[in-house]
């Protein structure tokens, strides 16, 4: 089921503007480790300016990780903190996961329901941080998308989340319960992950009582977020920092 999914390409953000803070200064990525269960997290965070008590987003990646459009992680993560918003990278991938996909071992189905216990565990952890208003949020690209929403329905802490072509929870094996608000975005020329599981994701959170955004992009391929010298994607990132600015309750 859905095997496709777990042969998606990594999805990388190009930014080439900054919503709302046009000329504002990138703010620096700083590696550190956060704990899990498992084991410390890789991450590096992007710290929003100031001392007023901000929200925290967690940024998951899509089946090939960050590298491999880093420079463009790393500016997505710096316009989030510019908008009050502490962002987060997080390599969710450990170093047997790593290993085992090197060697063309397809591990996601099998690690996805640790992972997504893993991300909920993140972000309570920072939700219990001093500079913290007390709210976390998720946004998930692809495999990361479909990752955001397993473990948003795990953990009813988490408060927001953000889907760039995602599905519902298939890999948890359990029906969801529960999802936070959501807004999904989705192409419909995406074949990869064709849009009708983004509608079938937006169906079943409506059911379960979350409010949802879903807003679909006519002509749009798999990963049209992107391109950034496309008008989808940057209504999609317009979209999505005033979504979490809403739900995370940023000033």
């Amino acid at each position: 089921m859905l095997q496709y999914v777990q042969r998606a390409f990594a999805i990388g953000i190009v930014m080439c503007f900054a919503v709302g803070a046009a000329s504002a200064a990138d703010v620096e990525g700083k590696k550190m480790t956060l704990p899990s269960t498992e084991r410390q997290v890789s991450v590096v965070q992007f710290k929003a300016p100031g001392t007023n008590p901000r929200p925290a987003v967690l940024l998951l990646h899509g089946a090939g990780g960050f590298d491999r459009r880093i420079a463009d992680y790393n500016h997505y993560a710096s316009t989030l903190a510019n908008q009050g918003i502490d962002a987060y990278l997080v390599y969710y991938y450990s170093d047997m996961d790593e290993k085992y996909m090197s060697n063309g071992i397809d591990v996601f189905e099998q690690r996805y329901p640790a992972w997504a216990k893993m991300v909920g565990e993140l972000a309570e952890y920072l939700e219990k941080q001093k500079d913290s208003n007390g709210k976390a949020g998720l946004i998930g690209f692809s495999n990361g998308g479909i990752l955001a929403t397993g473990a948003s329905t795990l953990d009813p802490k988490i408060t927001a989340a953000v889907i760039y072509y995602g599905t519902e929870p298939w890999p948890l094996g359990t029906p969801a319960k529960r999802f936070p608000p959501l807004l999904i975005l989705h192409g419909d020329a995406d074949q990869i992950i064709p849009v009708e599981n983004g509608k079938q994701l937006a169906t079943l959170a409506k059911k379960l009582g979350a409010p949802v955004d879903l807003v679909i992009y006519p002509g749009e391929m798999h990963g049209f977020g992107a391109d950034f010298s496309k008008k989808s994607a940057q209504d999609a990132l317009t979209k999505t920092i005033a979504f979490l600015r809403k739900q995370l309750t940023v000033n």
